[in-house]
């Protein structure tokens, strides 16, 4: 320590208590805790009579070090030794500290001690309160903490607008928005004014909660109590609609911001450059950063973070990387999320040399890889066979003490699966068992709707046998895609084998599991056991929704059973059953076919009933028959009206309508659909350019080639 020395020419002056506590608070300050107390023990011995404006600051120094024992020694013990009475502020240290520890009970059994005269004739203030019920509220105990609020009224100490924040805050997060509303009116009667932040606390809380209604409610109180939404006000409610999925309507908000002079924050940009983001919308997303700079709002590391992203996970790693660079030109150095995105990138392009690199780099600056930049990595090396190099990194994170569980290797095969590499998701599972993680039936489940997808029946069996085989019992989802699996393969047979296998080990099937043996029994013909199967479902009570009764529908109607499906049908009408235009679709196509002409009109008319819409599939089939009956006036007239209601063809439609008039012979309608295919930039389907050479192969067709568009003349030669 550096000693002033006096001069010899000067009356040296000695330090004063004042003194002496500006060296402590300093010390304190500066982190230097036994110095002050080195100091304050120099005050002792130098004889000065303490106060506690001496003491508080070594009491700070304890709480911020977490040191909570010594402090409440020195409070409860030493202070009065020193014969020096703790004030107010002494016992407020240290409420804070032990809510800083979220310890906020103990905080409250020493408030209650001041309170009940325990404290030394010290009394808490409001401070004390507002203290306590934040860290009551911050962990947890939300009855604890609205009743010692409740408490303050009793004692006789009036809230402060800090105080109903700090409840109207805390009961926010509870999800008691309506309590919460109830002390803002309780506020404004006691003549207490709220500000926007008491506001934005209830305004967030709505959101929270979805109630978009009451938000604009409280919106319009905030402008008849004479206040002006802020630009924390303006970022909740930008919050929301994002989150909302209403990318539209928040970017109207963030214009009318900039409109009433309200300057948005980097908190504002992010929420919706994190919106545009999040949708791919790269192009709005560049406009946003060009109009942040321009208002000189600095990007913060999570600004960068939401561009790199974004760059990352359209595929663009080049962008990504340039945005890397220009973080740490911009003082900024990239952390675990930014190296995250690189690093998944890189992988997931099969650059996975480069991503080990970008791995090793962030490990040199010192950075903990988290559970995710891990699971990147596992995946990339799996992609390219380098299962020494991922056994290494699963030993690397455990020497980190990140230890990796079912669900994280799930998700890695979850991913591997989804492009095709069941063999690799195969051998991470093999992995999982050779570092100790236990496989759960998720990971069984996964790799089985991998083998499934691929149609590789033999695996996804012995799957169902080695899950048996380490102790798990398969459950509706693995036999649901096991199900699936035979079904799409046509092997109905083994299909409903394996649902008797199921039901012998007491597995409750759901209605999907029935849906899925309905559908494979009905299109393999089976149609007697499907219809013992639906009839044992209604019988035994399960509640069938509305893709079983498709099933259902469509089952008997291709099977010849329009009578009995028809009857289904007005049943279902009859009981108020939401149907889609899936349903009425099945039954117009059937009541069509079978020549019940008028039924069929009657069910699309009666559609809009329903609250329901034609779809490209129901005028289809309507357009198909008109022409089938020789009603060609008629087809065309529907097929614009299908176009005028904004229901637009498909390439299947157009194909089946230009297939169906070259078998009528008519030429000039079919040539309107071929141009129409043309405009849409749809593509001839192979049975269409078919018919078309084999229509104008015949003589007595060639002439009427002119009427094609000019690009199918040469199909007259084809044959010659």
């Amino acid at each position: 320590m550096v000693r002033a020395r006096a001069s010899p020419n000067k009356v040296a002056v000695a330090p004063d208590l004042h003194t002496y506590n500006i060296i402590i608070c300093s010390f304190c300050s500066m982190g230097c805790l036994d110095l002050s107390f080195a100091t304050f023990g120099l005050v002792i011995k130098t004889g000065f009579r303490v106060d506690a404006t001496v003491i508080s600051p070594l009491l700070k120094g304890l709480c911020d070090r977490k040191r909570m024992r010594e402090a409440m020694d020195v409070l409860l013990r030493r202070m009065t030794e020193f014969g020096c009475t703790p004030d107010v502020f002494s016992y407020s240290i240290i409420l804070k500290g032990f809510c800083n520890e979220r310890r906020a009970e103990e905080a409250l059994e020493l408030l209650h001690m001041m309170a009940d005269d325990g404290g030394g004739s010290c009394p808490p203030n409001v401070v004390s309160y507002n203290t306590v019920i934040n860290g009551l509220f911050r962990d947890g105990h939300v009855d604890r903490a609205y009743n010692l609020f409740c408490e303050m009224d009793d004692r006789g100490i009036l809230p402060t607008v800090v105080t109903y924040i700090i409840v109207i805050d805390g009961l926010c997060k509870a999800q008691a928005v309506d309590k919460a509303e109830g002390i803002l009116q309780q506020m404004i009667h006691k003549g207490v004014k709220p500000d926007n932040q008491t506001y934005n606390c209830l305004i967030h809380g709505y959101c929270s909660s979805g109630q978009g209604k009451e938000v604009v409610r409280m919106l319009k109180e905030v402008s008849a109590h004479g206040h002006k939404p802020d630009v924390v006000t303006c970022s909740l409610l930008l919050d929301y609609h994002c989150k909302s999925g209403r990318c539209t309507e928040s970017r109207k908000i963030f214009d009318s911001m900039i409109e009433k002079g309200t300057k948005p924050n980097v908190t504002t940009y992010n929420t919706l450059l994190n919106e545009y983001a999040t949708k791919g919308a790269l192009s709005d997303m560049h406009g946003l950063l060009d109009l942040m700079a321009g208002n000189d709002i600095s990007p913060d590391h999570y600004t960068f973070n939401i561009v790199l992203w974004a760059y990352a996970n359209g595929g663009m790693i080049d962008e990504a990387m340039h945005i890397f660079v220009q973080m740490r030109q911009q003082g900024l150095s990239p952390d675990v999320v930014s190296y995250g995105a690189i690093i998944d990138a890189l992988c997931k392009l099969g650059r996975v040399d480069e991503a080990v690199l970008k791995f090793n780099q962030m490990i040199y600056e010192g950075m903990t890889p988290g559970i995710v930049v891990f699971s990147s990595l596992v995946y990339g090396l799996c992609t390219i066979d380098k299962w020494d190099k991922a056994d290494e990194l699963f030993s690397e994170m455990l020497n980190q003490g990140i230890h990796p569980n079912a669900t994280i290797f799930t998700k890695i095969m979850h991913d591997l699966c989804n492009r095709g590499r069941v063999a690799e998701a195969q051998s991470l599972l093999d992995l999982m068992v050779r570092v100790g993680v236990r496989p759960d039936v998720i990971s069984f489940n996964t790799l089985i709707d991998g083998y499934c997808l691929a149609g590789r029946m033999k695996e996804f069996m012995k799957l169902l046998d080695d899950m048996v085989r380490v102790g798990l019992k398969p459950n509706v989802v693995s036999y649901n895609t096991l199900l699936h699996g035979y079904c799409r393969a046509g092997r109905t047979g083994d299909a409903v084998r394996l649902f008797r296998v199921m039901l012998s080990n007491e597995v409750k099937p759901e209605i999907v599991t029935y849906s899925i043996v309905l559908h494979s029994l009905f299109q393999s013909g089976k149609f007697s056991e499907a219809k013992e199967l639906y009839l044992n479902m209604v019988n035994s009570g399960i509640q069938l929704n509305l893709y079983t009764y498709n099933v259902i529908l469509n089952g008997l109607c291709k099977n010849k059973c329009v009578d009995e499906a028809f009857k289904i049908f007005q049943s279902l009408c009859s009981k108020g059953f939401q149907l889609d235009i899936i349903t009425f679709n099945i039954m117009i196509d059937a009541l069509l076919k079978t020549g019940r002409k008028e039924d069929a009109i009657d069910m699309f008319a009666a559609i809009s009933a329903h609250g329901l819409v034609p779809n490209v599939g129901t005028y289809c089939v309507m357009i198909q028959n008109l022409i089938k009956e020789g009603l060609l006036e008629e087809s065309g007239n529907l097929f614009l009206a299908m176009e005028k209601s904004g229901c637009a063809p498909d390439s299947y439609m157009l194909n089946s309508l230009v297939r169906r008039l070259l078998h009528r012979g008519e030429i000039m309608r079919a040539g309107a659909y071929l141009s129409k295919i043309d405009e849409m930039n749809f593509s001839l389907e192979a049975s269409t350019t078919s018919f078309l050479i084999s229509v104008f192969s015949r003589e007595e067709y060639q002439h009427q080639m002119m009427s094609l568009p000019k690009k199918y003349h040469f199909l007259v030669d084809v044959k010659k």
